[in-house]
């Protein structure tokens, strides 16, 4: 039975649109490039082949699109080492590797341009507000990023670094045996496990980590050592020659949410909102940094501080969110002038022709 995983390459962040498609996209051998404007099928062409291909046994990877929650982006063949990518804006992917690697599939070669130019001030008008609506959200999300900083600081001043780092050296005790034979040609990989979109916030925690022995879900509140302590588990897996999968907070890209090391089959997770996880499996175990590592004392002392900080960063959060919802209203909006004009049924059997040729790839 073949496995999907899904996951985000790019990402709504307070530093604008945060991409890791090259990342994601990295080792393939075969890959199909889309392009073509909005609402000309592109999502439904990947998710059709995807879904083929998962049929016929493939393992597939399905890369979410963090604007339109029903949209995809890209899918992965690992076995096959072949994806199909949205190669349009704001993920651009251009060839590399023209042909020999890369090909472009132009989905405007079905599209009557005719049809479009006579809607061309409305077009123009939509793409535009869309563009701003994004960098109002962008702005936004900014600004509660430096709120959540300020919170940060108030836990980082109560914050005992050597329990933490002793807590890590534990964890690193029991996540690693004495010896552990190397990976062959360890490629380490980076992905978002989630995003703020349009309907808020969405993870794919549960299908990433079903099929593990082991994981350690960490809590504590901001600014009590979670992501350093990834990061330094991650570290060490790289120094014993260990695949590592590393996902970034998706709001955050410098900061880690999770790390997976596939052959210890064990993932260390940031289990607190907005992607809150609660042990729920037998060998799940909670690693608290609040308690182990902090002077509790702080959350009375500060408590007014930590009461408005928290409004306010839950204020612009719900704010920016909004305006992705109301990007993507205009985003379907604009997709509706497309739509009328595009011949599906060649793109149909574009789709097939494409099914086809990822399939051979296995004979």
């Amino acid at each position: 039975m073949s496995q999907i995983k899904n996951y985000y390459a790019g990402s709504n962040s307070s530093l604008g649109f945060y991409s890791l498609y090259e990342e994601a996209l990295a080792g393939l051998e075969y890959l199909y490039i889309l392009k073509g404007g909005p609402g000309t099928g592109k999502s439904t062409l990947i998710r059709k082949v995807g879904n083929t291909l998962a049929e016929k046994g493939f393992d597939i990877e399905f890369l979410h699109c963090s604007s339109d929650n029903d949209s995809l982006d890209g899918l992965l063949v690992p076995s096959l080492k072949a994806g199909i990518v949205d190669g349009t804006a704001p993920h651009i992917v251009d060839p590399k590797y023209p042909g020999a690697v890369d090909r472009i599939i132009n989905l405007g070669d079905f599209r009557d341009d005719k049809r479009l130019s006579e809607h061309k001030e409305e077009i123009v008008a939509l793409t535009n507000e869309i563009t701003e609506t994004f960098a109002k959200a962008y702005e936004t999300f900014s600004k509660a990023r430096k709120i959540h900083d300020d919170l940060e600081d108030i836990y980082l001043s109560a914050i005992d670094f050597h329990k933490a780092n002793q807590v890590a050296d534990n964890l690193i005790e029991k996540i690693f045996p004495e010896t552990v034979d190397a990976d062959q040609n360890p490629a380490n990989k980076y992905r978002f496990f989630g995003a703020v979109t349009p309907k808020g916030a969405v993870h794919f925690y549960k299908n990433l980590t079903e099929g593990l022995n082991k994981r350690f879900i960490v809590k504590g509140r901001a600014g009590s050592g979670k992501s350093t302590m990834m990061k330094k588990i991650g570290k060490h897996a790289e120094d014993l020659g260990l695949e590592v999968e590393y996902y970034p907070c998706a709001f955050d890209p410098e900061s880690m949410d999770m790390v997976i090391v596939p052959t210890l089959s064990t993932a260390i997770l940031d289990g607190t909102a907005p992607h809150l996880v609660e042990p729920n499996r037998a060998h799940d175990e909670v690693v608290d940094m609040f308690e182990l590592c902090i002077e509790p004392a702080v959350e009375m002392e500060k408590l007014e501080d930590i009461r408005k900080i928290e409004t306010s960063y839950k204020y612009l959060m719900q704010r920016a969110t909004n305006d992705l919802a109301q990007a993507k209203e205009t985003h379907d909006q604009l997709e509706g002038f497309y739509v009328t004009a595009m011949d599906f049924e060649a793109i149909g059997e574009k789709t097939k022709e494409i099914i086809s040729e990822i399939s051979s790839l296995a004979e």
